[in-house]
């Protein structure tokens, strides 16, 4: 089956207020196509837990940068990789 790499964004809510730090994940998957790792992203449900206040953590799926193909052929090689301005990512948070 084919490999993919997804490169994420998840976005942290404390108490239903945002953090300001977004997590950006790189993700294996093996999928058929980019668009069942892009269907399989979107449906996780948020993970939420309650932190040593009592408070609900919730990490919320802001935006799928990139799928590639995973299929590394030399060391150090780039394997994903995503284009953003400051501002793009400063609005992540």
């Amino acid at each position: 089956m084919p490999q993919y790499l997804a490169a994420v964004v998840y976005r942290c809510l404390v108490a239903g207020v945002r953090t300001g730090k977004p997590d950006i994940q790189v993700q294996w998957h093996n999928a058929e196509n980019k668009q069942s790792v892009q269907e399989t992203i979107a449906a996780q449900k948020y993970q939420s837990y309650k932190n040593s206040d009592g408070e609900t953590v919730t990490w919320e799926l802001v935006e799928i940068f990139a799928i590639e193909p995973f299929a590394p052929k030399h060391s150090g090689e780039e394997v994903i990789g995503f284009i953003a301005s400051t501002q793009e990512l400063g609005e992540l948070s």
